[in-house]
Formats: structure tokens, C-alpha cells, sequence
């Protein structure tokens, strides 16, 4: 276990890394919401749009791994995705039983506003921050993640 300083430790919580992980979450979900308002699309939309990008080949499962969401929700936003014509699922498995789900083209156009509209917030938000900083707090965060996982 690791020891934290008694200056770490405070009684409100707010010097919890839980906390301000949760605090963060919280308004960037809030500000990445209003951000892409003017796409369609939600934070949650968008990163099941960004993920099924970046791993075009990927099952169900692996996709609603990468967005921390259950099959069951990530189904849903599938379907919005599908609704808005966003995204494809495709009526027969390339290998396996899994159907590929691909961006069509004016997703990938909704895709291109949105991650803008996305590094604007990101941008704001590590504002003042050195980039080595940013870099170092993306791989810590990385490992955090990675060590829960674990679990």
C-alpha cells in the first residue's frame, strides 16, 4: 500500500484522488455535453464514435470495454448512432459472430467537428499546465486505470 503524507490524507476528501477524479469526470462530462451540443451528439456518443474509429475491427464487447459502459447501453447508443445514420452495423459477421459496426461518412464528418469541438475543452482544461506535466499526468493516469483493471 502506498503511504500518502498526513497533508494527503485531509478530512473533507477533496484531497482524495478518487474525488477529483469523480470531480473531473463530472465536469467534463458536463462541458464535453454542451461542447458537442452543436454535433448531435453527446460525450458518451462521441466516444463510442471515437472508439468504433481508432478499432474498426472491434467486437461488441472490446468496444463497450473501451467506453466503460455495459453491452446492454452501449447497444443503445448504437442504435442512436445507427438512428442518426452515423454509424453501420453490418447484417453479417466477417469472422466469428460479431457484426462489424463501421462510421459511414457523415459520421466521420460529425466525428471531425466533434474531436475539434473536444480539444477545445481539452485544451481549456490543461490550460497553464506544462505540456510535460500533461504528458506525465496522461501516463499516470493510464497506469491508475491499468492497475483497477487489474483488480
Amino acid at each position: 500500500m502506498v503511504e500518502r503524507s498526513r497533508t494527503q490524507t485531509g478530512s473533507d476528501g477533496q484531497d482524495r484522488i478518487a474525488y477529483q477524479t469523480r470531480r473531473l469526470q463530472q465536469l467534463l462530462r458536463r462541458t464535453g455535453d454542451a461542447a458537442l451540443q452543436a454535433t448531435g451528439l453527446t460525450l458518451a456518443q462521441y466516444t463510442v464514435m471515437r472508439v468504433i474509429a481508432e478499432l474498426p475491427d472491434a467486437s461488441s464487447a472490446e468496444i463497450a470495454r473501451q467506453c466503460s459502459v455495459s453491452r446492454q447501453s452501449l447497444q443503445d447508443l448504437i442504435r442512436i448512432l445507427r438512428d442518426h445514420g452515423f454509424v453501420r452495423v453490418a447484417e453479417q459477421p466477417v469472422s466469428g459472430r460479431s457484426l462489424p459496426i463501421r462510421i459511414t461518412p457523415e459520421g466521420r464528418k460529425v466525428l471531425r467537428k466533434a474531436d475539434r469541438a473536444i480539444s477545445r475543452i481539452e485544451d481549456r482544461m490543461v490550460s497553464g499546465i506544462p505540456a510535460k506535466d500533461v504528458d506525465r499526468t496522461i501516463a499516470l493516469l493510464g497506469r491508475c486505470a491499468a492497475n483497477l483493471e487489474a483488480l
